[in-house]
């Protein structure tokens, strides 16, 4: 099926808002304009098969204004120019090259290998539908920038109000909180990696339909555990429910996103195929002024972040507290000199087999620690939001130190 109508198919989709549809890139009409293009290059005589031509794009106070450079033979330009003058409609220079049989023979003769004179001329002409069809294609990215930016802003907004509730449901010190049920949802979608992989060899953007499968199968994994029936508080519910709602809306936009992005690379290679033209490769540096890519929209990206930064941060995750030697939580934290930090239980061991170098950078420091490098502030922030783990590691060390003291006998009682 051709681009035009997968590109018109996924518009008409029940799901695509009408807004939407506004917006998006009009491919159809300008592929339409690109015969009009054709057109005028053969109605002022140039022919695209024997004549070298580069384009320069430039956009001031939003106008685009492409120019067409084409290096031609003395006869070529007596043609091109009288079909120029007195048509209003064209502006164009003409400037003469003489080649003199050294700098610049090879270049010109490459050029133009049928025509034996050594005179050669540059003629930069505006097109007058060249400039539309670019204008039109630019003032569509732009919009799309725009609503990219009103969308962005929706969600976010939406995700800001999710995170303030989940902070007001899981204040540690209120007797019925939901702190472990949401870590517990939190670190399941983490791991989903659905939007943005952090494995190295994939490190990146993920392809939208990977998205849509990793989002599906995470939604899937949450309602088939039985996490959502542990919630405590009403409005943690309609707080997950919010949640599911801006990432369906950030897998929508990103399909749409991506559809868009491709109209413009499709619409670009047709115009060089049937004008023979290099568009393709220039008009995206014009853009590339303004922004980093042509249309590089994601609001996937942009939501990502603010999710990862002002939502997920609202509950700490048990995998940044854990002591690197005994991998539970480091609780009793003692911060060496070098910064890293460890259990008071796996430092004691080490002490007693003189040891005193940091396992992490080798550093010698542990010898000389005191009761002064105990991590106060991290001891209660860790009671505060691990208080089944803090008791777990302190029981564990309890269960050792008798192991130490008495060994392994059992304790019989006749």
């Amino acid at each position: 099926m051709k681009f035009a109508k997968v590109f018109q198919q996924v518009l008409n989709e029940d799901h695509v808002p009408e807004e939407w549809i506004e917006r998006a890139i009009q491919y159809k009409k300008l592929k339409k304009r690109i015969n009009k293009v054709v057109e005028e290059l053969a109605s002022i005589g140039v022919d695209q098969s024997n004549v070298q031509m580069s384009y320069e794009f430039a956009v001031e106070d939003g106008q685009v204004r492409p120019k067409l450079k084409m290096v031609i033979t003395p006869l070529l330009k007596e043609l091109i120019v009288s079909k120029l003058e007195g048509d209003e409609r064209y502006m164009y220079e003409v400037e003469k090259l003489q080649v003199d049989g050294s700098d610049n023979e090879s270049v010109y003769t490459a050029v133009n290998p049928f025509d034996d004179e050594k005179a050669y001329y540059a003629i930069t002409i505006s097109l007058v539908e060249d400039t539309k069809f670019f204008q039109i294609l630019y003032e569509e990215i732009e919009g799309l920038r725009e609503f990219k930016e009103a969308e962005e802003k929706e969600i976010t907004d939406k995700v800001e109000d999710i995170a303030s509730n989940v902070a007001t449901v899981t204040v540690p010190n209120m007797k019925k909180n939901d702190l472990y049920v949401w870590r517990e949802i939190f670190q399941k979608y983490i791991e989903a990696e659905i939007f943005f992989s952090t494995i190295e060899r994939n490190a990146g953007r993920i392809d939208i339909n990977v998205s849509k499968e990793r989002f599906f199968k995470f939604m899937n994994l949450i309602n088939t555990s039985g996490i959502l029936a542990k919630f405590k508080r009403s409005s943690s519910i309609l707080a997950f429910d919010e949640f599911k709602k801006v990432n369906f809306e950030m897998l929508k936009f990103s399909n749409y996103e991506n559809f868009n992005n491709l109209a413009v690379r499709k619409i670009l290679k047709k115009f060089d195929k049937q004008t023979q033209l290099v568009a393709k490769e220039k008009f995206p540096l014009v853009i590339n002024q303004r922004d980093e890519t042509l249309l590089n929209l994601s609001v996937a990206k942009d939501v990502c972040f603010i999710i990862s930064n002002k939502l997920l941060t609202i509950i700490p995750q048990i995998d940044d507290y854990l002591c690197p030697i005994c991998c539970s939580i480091a609780f009793k934290p003692i911060r060496l000199e070098c910064g890293h930090l460890f259990c008071i239980r796996c430092l004691v061991k080490l002490r007693r087999a003189h040891e005193d170098k940091c396992p992490l950078c080798r550093t010698e420091c542990l010898l000389s620690l005191t009761v002064d490098h105990l991590d106060s502030a991290q001891m209660n922030y860790m009671k505060m939001y691990f208080p089944k783990e803090v008791r777990e590691k302190e029981a564990a060390d309890d269960r050792e130190r008798v192991r130490e003291q008495y060994g392994d006998q059992k304790c019989v009682v006749m």
